[in-house]
This record gives structure tokens, sequence and C-alpha cells, in this order.
């Protein structure tokens, strides 16, 4: 049982893990599930995940930011929040050796701010926390002008890349409706609806005028906007 493994094996067992990572899902899943399981040992084995975090290539660093969103959405559903407590002291540090200030860290920042993004959404740590994590993200997009980040990568490696980004981005997609359990009933509406510009009668009108006659080509759309507008 969980309860009674030994900390020094689990930590040799969830090192090869990381190890093995790669970006399927059912890769990011197994070493998330593993992390849950064995959540008692939190500290031991968020510490092995930093550890192999600073010491991993770039495609590797960016997989293991996905196992700890993997490990937030696990957390959520069970209440547990130990690995978001123990995260959120080194988030900057975790967001700096994720996208790594060079040619090839580059690369990492569009996979990473949506990342933030989705705990953004999900309310996970505080939004000065958030932005503090951000600015290496903010100075790599500036320094990715004025760098070639092709040139640090072989064919194959560009090739693989855009595989493991499929992967990642079919994870993100599915992760995108799944929302907190305790949430308030009508939280996604008010999400959506503050993301929406506000009415602008000059051209929001003419423009849904436009998409009603196109629909429905013979109903009178100019008598139910001239009484709108009125």
């Amino acid at each position: 049982m969980a309860e009674e493994s030994d900390p020094f094996e689990c930590r040799l067992t969830f090192l090869s893990l990381l190890q093995k990572l790669n970006a399927s899902q059912q890769s990011i899943h197994k070493v998330a599930s593993y992390a849950m399981r064995h959540r008692k040992l939190s500290e031991d084995l968020y510490s092995c995940l930093i550890e192999v975090l600073e010491q991993a290539s770039t495609n590797a660093r960016l997989n293991i930011i996905y196992v700890l969103d993997a490990i937030f959405s696990a957390s959520q559903k069970s209440n547990f929040t130990g690995y978001i407590e123990l995260t959120r002291p080194d988030l900057p540090r975790i967001i700096h050796a994720v996208v790594a200030n060079d040619a090839k860290g580059v690369v990492n920042v569009p996979n990473t701010q949506k990342i933030i993004n989705h705990w953004k959404r999900k309310g996970l740590f505080e939004s000065h926390i958030l932005e503090e994590a951000e600015k290496p993200l903010l100075e790599r997009e500036q320094s990715s002008n004025t760098t070639s980040t092709n040139e640090s990568f072989s064919k194959q490696d560009i090739l693989r890349r855009m595989e493991e980004d499929r992967e990642r981005h079919k994870r993100m997609k599915e992760e995108i409706w799944i929302r907190p359990p305790e949430e308030a009933k009508n939280a996604e509406f008010e999400e959506f609806w503050k993301s929406i510009d506000k009415l602008n009668p000059d051209v929001d009108y003419d423009q849904m005028m436009f998409e009603n006659r196109q629909k429905l080509p013979y109903y009178a759309w100019n008598a139910v906007f001239t009484q709108k507008t009125q």
C-alpha cells in the first residue's frame, strides 16, 4: 500500500518514471498518478521533480511542467493541496528553468504560457505569483524577435518537437473543459462573459443585422433594429 511505501524506494521509482517521461498523455498520467498515490511523500517526490527539471533537456523540462499540471488537476479532484503549496514559492524558479535563457528555451514559451493561463483559469495560485512567474516568458519573447531559434535544432529535432506538441495540445484541449468542483454554478459563464467586449451600437447592430439577413433574408430586421436603437 502507498501508506507503507519506503520513502527511499519511492524516490528511486519516481526518478525512474521521470527519466522515462515523454510528451504522451499516457506517460504524463502515469507519473502524475504515482505522485498522487504516494502523496504522503509529496515533499520527497516534489524535490525529485525539481531535481530532474533543472538537469533535463529543453523538451523534458516542458514535459515536467505538464506533469505538474496533471498533478494539480488530480489534486483538485482529491482536495489535496500539498503539491500546489510546495510549488507556490518555487513557481518563478520553475518557469525560469522551463524557458531557459538560450535559443532552445524560447521554443518552450508558447506552451508554458498556455499552462500558466490554464492555472489562472483554475485559480491555483494568486495573481501576483503568476505575474511574477510570467516575467521570463515576456523576456524570452522579446529576445526571440532578434534571435533565430531554428538554427539550434536539427530537422529531426523539429519533427519530434512538432509531434510532442500535438500530444501536449490534446491534453490541454481536454483539460480546458474540466472545471474545479467547488466553483459557483455560473462561474464558467461569467468567465466567458467578462472576456466579451461591450456592445458597440455603431458597429455591432449593423453586424447583427447582416448576420440575421443571411439567415432570414425576408424578415423585417430593419424595423427590429430601429426600435432597439431609438
